[in-house]
Formats: structure tokens, sequence, C-alpha cells
């Protein structure tokens, strides 16, 4: 956890000092704006480590899980119902607009499906998700599932040997929303004290991300600058 205070206080000693304008100030709704959009961005530059039991796609250090691990939910959790949506094409559906924490990206998933007198037969899905594009193509070939993720729902597409019964999702949750007492939101609502809820040590790195884009709006061209090697040496 980092303390939103400590993101607050940081924010403001870093463009002041590299300010020309001593006492410049911005406004504790900007800041907090920033800053969850800086906490999606960190996410997304985190995701293409995540490791998962399949072994599929790996291209990262173990690091990486442990900088997300807390928003990632476990597939026992998210037993998922399917509905057959195509049987020609043997296409199952499930919704995933509705999880509960709310989705944000997917990281694999298993079936239990029923073959014959074989039942609750546990099936990996491939972790690359198809695009919509190479269906078609991936169709002719005999591969037994795949899946992709629309808007709202995961599609999951098999030989039709078999008949999926339950998926099990696991998927990078949505953080909570940083904030600070002191302002009302766009909604009416008055703010509340929330930290954020990433690892500690990635407190620099959620930091420089929210300088550059705080740096940029005020036109701090130093603080930029500073900014963009700081990224540079974390990545």
């Amino acid at each position: 956890m980092i303390s939103v205070d400590s993101l607050l206080y940081k924010i403001d000693q870093r463009l002041n000092k590299l300010s020309t304008n001593t006492h410049q100030q911005i406004q504790l709704e900007d800041k907090i704006l920033a800053l969850n959009e800086a906490q999606i961005k960190l996410i997304k530059q985190k995701l293409d480590g995540i490791p998962t039991p399949t072994g599929l796609g790996l291209d990262a250090s173990k690091k990486r899980y442990e900088d997300l691990q807390r928003l990632i939910e476990l597939y026992e959790d998210h037993p998922l119902p399917l509905t057959l949506n195509n049987a020609d094409l043997h296409k199952w559906v499930t919704p995933i607009n509705n999880l509960t924490p709310p989705y944000m990206f997917y990281v694999d998933s298993y079936l239990l499906a029923d073959k014959g007198r074989c039942k609750n037969r546990k099936i990996w899905i491939n972790r690359d998700l198809a695009s919509h594009g190479d269906i078609q193509f991936i169709l002719n070939n005999d591969q037994e599932t795949f899946n992709f993720v629309s808007s709202d729902e995961l599609s999951i597409f098999t030989d039709g040997t078999f008949t999926p019964t339950k998926l099990y999702l696991s998927y990078v949750r949505y953080p909570k929303y940083i904030d600070k007492v002191g302002y009302t939101h766009f909604d009416g609502m008055l703010s509340t004290d929330e930290n954020c809820e990433l690892n500690a040590y990635l407190e620099d790195e959620l930091l420089d991300l929210t300088v550059q884009s705080l740096a940029m709006y005020t036109e701090n061209n130093l603080a930029i600058q500073t900014a963009q090697m700081r990224i540079q040496t974390n990545e």
C-alpha cells in the first residue's frame, strides 16, 4: 500500500523543486485525477509479464507477477456459467461486465467439461486471446479450444467433441480509486481518503508517471524531462 498523503506531498516536492515557479499550485482534484490515470498506465505497463499455471506466453520475470499480484483474481473465486451461443461453431459465452470486483484484463482460464463418460475434465484455455479476425482461421485448424474477449463477454470455441459446463477465470481487476478528502467528485459525491493499493516499492514509478502528466499540463519543461529520464530508467 502507498499512502495518498505521501503521494501528494512528493508530487508537490518534485514539481516545485524543478519548476521556475517555486509556488506552483495544482488543485487537489487535478493531482488525484493524474494519480489515477498514472495508476492505470503503470498497471498496463506491467501486464505482459504475468505468469500463469499453463506456462503460456511468459516473457518476463517473477517480479512482474509480484508487482500486480494483489490485483489478480483467483480462478476459484470466479466460476462462471457458460451458455451455448452458436451450435454450428461450438461457441459458448459468459458475461464479464458484471464481475465483482470489476474486470480489467484477462490473465488465464480453464474449463470443466464433459466428454462421454469422462465428467468434469479440466481443460486449460490458451492464455493468448484470439483476435476476432483470426477466429475463422483457427476454426479451420484442429485446435481443441480457444477464446476471445469482447467488451462485455468472454467467448469460448471448442472442437465439438466435449461439452463445457463451467469456466474458471483469472483476471486483473481494476485498482481502487486513489482519493483524498477535500473536494467534490463530478457526480456530486464528497471525496474520501483512499490510499493506493499497489505495492509500496512501486511508489517512485507511480510518481514519475504522475509528475510527467502534471508537468505537461503546467508546461513545466524541466520536470517533464526529469520524469521522462526516470521513466526510461524504470523500464
